[in-house]
């Protein structure tokens, strides 16, 4: 009998565990202190959403028998104010004409309330009033959609609790225009699960890597990175180093002299997503002929970034703990990577694509299969220079030799 009384105990543990809620808010420092905007990326789950302004994120752990979390950034259950004092506005987008049931149960899966409309397509709004103080599930089921969101109520009412159909929120039915003041997004997450949060603010923008284990507030050190065709960089810290997010594509230096450049396939559109090529000489702007101080040369990069030297991407390297850490770096899936895109996890934000290369006999290659990175090491006398490479194949970052006239992508490190 106590046998079976410390299995139950340890077993309820553990599903508690498992089933932990965190809130998380967000803030600013640095150049910028409002977060207007954050995207979050469940990278284990391959689930995302964006938090508008002033929003929190709740994180919802999974429980055995209880329905999955919506986390489809264009029809999402909304619920607010959450936590509430008896009473909250629940908004959903309904995507077909049909019947729905909105259904309270508690945490036992207990019903509690339960109430039955036929909702035609669009944003639908209920309330929900009579709460007591606690936890509820809220439910919502029809013909092509299901959500599930927590109730956080902290009062008790004496009227006993009602679900009522408040029709078409000021007759909107894009779900891109719901308001969202005051309210709790909620997102599924599983204990370990890797997060991407990249914050916005005006033009900054910074990611943010975590593995949440607890309620807390996640700070965006926003930064300028801004080149003269006013393209706005997202960036990330790794180390003791901040990073780009993403890929130049500048068509111009800092002073306003235009750059030379690819586009992969000779296509503007490619360079939208992978950024420019750029060869050794241009990437370095006049820096190539008599670098002798390869740790400090701006180059193409925007006004406060430097061209990364072979020694920076070592340290890079050593901080994340040597060359094997390749899939580390890589944007996880294949959207963009062919496949197997071998160990790819993203895991410090670098998102690396494969942009490929402009081989110096001209010839594009390597879209979706490979990415070379330039280093501000090396000199035009000499027949190589050196660059930094991934592989869809494997997950190792590959120091190797270019010829100074392969164009490959640029990825700037801020000056500190």
């Amino acid at each position: 009998m106590k046998k079976s009384t410390l299995l139950f105990l340890l077993i309820f543990a553990l599903v508690k565990i498992q089933a932990q809620d965190y809130l998380i808010s967000f803030a600013g420092s640095g150049a910028a202190i409002m977060v207007d905007s954050v995207r979050v990326e469940n990278l284990n789950q391959g689930a995302s959403l964006t938090v508008g302004s002033g929003n929190q994120l709740q994180l919802l752990g999974t429980l055995s028998g209880m329905d999955r979390i919506s986390t489809n950034a264009e029809s999402p259950l909304l619920i607010y104010p959450n936590p509430a004092k008896g009473e909250v506005v629940v908004t959903f987008y309904a995507t077909s004409n049909a019947n729905a049931t909105i259904e309270l149960t508690d945490l036992t899966c207990r019903q509690v309330a339960k109430e039955e409309v036929f909702l035609s397509t669009g944003r639908q709004s209920f309330r929900v009033c009579g709460l007591k103080n606690g936890a509820l599930l809220l439910h919502v089921r029809s013909e092509g959609y299901h959500f599930t969101g927590k109730i956080i109520n902290r009062s008790t009412s004496a009227s006993p609790i009602q679900i009522i159909y408040s029709g078409q929120p000021n007759g909107q039915t894009d779900p891109g225009n719901i308001k969202q003041t005051e309210a709790i997004i909620q997102m599924q997450y599983t204990a370990g699960d890797l997060v991407k949060f990249t914050g916005r603010s005006g033009i900054y923008g910074t990611v943010v890597m975590d593995i949440p284990t607890s309620s807390r507030t996640i700070t965006f050190a926003f930064a300028p990175c801004t080149d003269y065709d006013n393209n706005h960089y997202t960036i990330v810290g790794i180390g003791a180093q901040i990073w780009m997010a993403e890929n130049l594509k500048s068509a111009h230096y800092p002073d306003g002299t235009a750059a030379a450049y690819y586009d992969y396939n000779l296509d503007p559109n490619n360079s939208l997503i992978y950024g420019r090529l750029y060869a050794w000489s241009p990437a370095m702007n006049g820096a190539a002929s008599s670098n002798t101080n390869p740790s400090n040369v701006q180059g193409i990069c925007p006004n406060g970034w430097r061209l990364p030297s072979e020694a920076e991407w070592q340290q890079f390297a050593g901080f994340l703990g040597g060359l094997n850490i390749g899939g580390k770096l890589k944007e996880t899936g294949n959207g963009h990577w062919t496949s197997p895109n071998t160990g790819a996890t993203d895991e410090v934000g670098f998102t690396a694509l494969p942009a490929g290369m402009w081989a110096f006999w001209d010839e594009f290659q390597w879209l979706g299969d490979r990415c070379a990175f330039s280093t501000s090491t090396g000199n035009l006398p000499m027949v190589e220079v050196t660059a930094i490479m991934l592989e869809t194949s494997n997950g190792v970052l590959t120091v190797g030799s270019f010829h100074p006239d392969d164009a490959i992508s640029v990825r700037c490190v801020k000056n500190l």
